[in-house]
């Protein structure tokens, strides 16, 4: 049976974290400067936390030797079918996951474009390290920093922009060295707390606050500093909640859903501060060493079929959301995973830690279709631990959002010259 949400949470310890970058009106400034980034364009990054199973999201179901790999785990063209009976089949090669339905339908319409192979060179099997290689943007063994963090030190009129972790852990694509990193455990705990025993006295206490912290002093000094970051921390806690309160939409979100609950958060973010562009949602449990599947061999139930279910319902409410809201043409999706599986099924019925792998990017303004090539399977094609060789390095990815999304300049953001692959024009 699918797993329950009690059980997932259960298994997969601080299963969705939530994280966004917030405009200088609700957080205070940072120090950058450099280009001017587009009209609102919102990037909605999704990691899928454990390394997913890439071979078992997008099938070569046509490719004898995924079935002689994968004997149990492995998806013929007749079970490529979603529970109402659509067919989940991409071309006369691929197809999606059963428990994809969703997104199937999301790409039928033009709206998704598949990267195949991507991974980098020497890869990593420790997720550690390879979900911080993903976060820098770099293959260095020095990572201080995230692509995103770079990303937001570079644009001008964006130097407020600040992430905001809605759990305990902020993911370190996000880091910077110039940009404050506060976190939000929750909505409801985001803001001020005053003493709950008196609460008829919580508005006179937020108004001496903030004159406290209005007071002059002489400019450029440590108390004017000082009193500059209290103010808006007190102002700005209020104004954001106040802004997500206002939340309103008539989409349902699927229930028992983590990854769906996330991005309904990120939601409320997105349409009531106009200025919000940067935003992260993690979803954990891919790291499926056993009973990937249940040992009686329904493919359609286990693990990683319920996570891949939550996946693509989760992202097509949140982009029926956003469509509501008048703003699905300026929000784009990129999903990724710091490591596919092994391509052989191990004797747990489940896969080992792998590399190169698939990812998603959704969004209207996607070119549609499927980028990169299937790595192949031939046992002289694997690489010395027997895993997928990459065809695509990530960075490329992340190059192409930068430069023909956000309207950045990667070079500089990524330290190097990637290509453009394609799915932006």
């Amino acid at each position: 049976m699918p797993i329950n949400r009690r059980q997932f949470i259960k298994r997969s310890a601080g299963a969705v974290t939530v994280s966004l970058l917030v405009p200088k009106s609700f957080i205070g400034a940072a120090r950058s400067q450099a280009t001017t980034p587009m009209s609102r364009r919102i990037l909605v990054v999704i990691e899928l936390a454990g390394g997913n199973d890439g071979l078992n999201t997008v099938i070569p179901y046509t490719d004898a030797q995924y079935h002689q790999f994968r004997p149990m785990l492995g998806f013929r063209d007749t079970e490529l079918k979603d529970a109402p009976g659509n067919s989940t089949i991409l071309n006369d090669r691929l197809g999606l996951h059963p428990s994809m339905g969703k997104l199937k339908q999301m790409y039928d319409a033009g709206r998704v474009a598949i990267v195949l192979g991507a991974g980098y060179p020497n890869p990593s099997g420790s997720h550690f390290e390879s979900a911080d290689i993903w976060h820098a943007g770099k293959r260095d063994d020095v990572r201080i920093d995230g692509w995103l963090g770079r990303y937001v030190e570079t644009v001008s009129g964006a130097g407020g922009l600040s992430a905001v972790a809605i759990e305990d852990k902020l993911p370190k694509t996000f880091a910077s060295r110039k940009v404050v990193v506060p976190n939000i455990p929750n909505f409801d705990d985001f803001g001020l707390q005053t003493d709950s025993w008196h609460p008829d006295n919580r508005e006179n206490k937020i108004r001496t606050l903030l004159a406290l912290n209005s007071r002059n002093f002489p400019a450029g000094s440590f108390l004017a500093e000082q009193a500059r970051i209290g103010f808006d921390a007190v102002n700005g806690a209020l104004q954001f909640k106040e802004a997500v309160d206002k939340y309103t939409s008539t989409i349902k979100y699927p229930d028992n859903n983590p990854l769906a609950e996330g991005l309904r958060m990120l939601a409320k973010i997105i349409t009531t501060i106009p200025e919000s562009s940067l935003l992260y949602v993690q979803m954990g449990g891919f790291d499926n060493h056993s009973e990937q599947i249940p040992r009686d061999g329904n493919k359609l139930a286990g693990q990683h079929a319920t996570l891949l279910q939550y996946f693509s319902e989760g992202v097509e409410s949140f982009y029926r959301d956003m469509a509501e809201h008048g703003l699905a043409d300026e929000v784009l999706m990129m999903q990724w995973s710091e490591f596919g599986r092994r391509p052989e099924e191990n004797k747990s019925v489940g896969t080992d830690h792998g590399a190169a792998s698939c990812l998603f990017v959704i969004g209207n303004g996607v070119t549609p279709g499927i980028y990169g090539k299937q790595p192949s399977l031939a046992d002289a094609d694997l690489d010395d631990a027997g895993n997928l060789k990459f065809d695509v390095d990530f960075r490329s990815v992340y190059s192409t959002i930068i430069d023909r999304w956000l309207g950045g300049d990667s070079k500089t953001v990524l330290g190097g010259n990637f290509e453009n692959i394609g799915f932006l024009g």
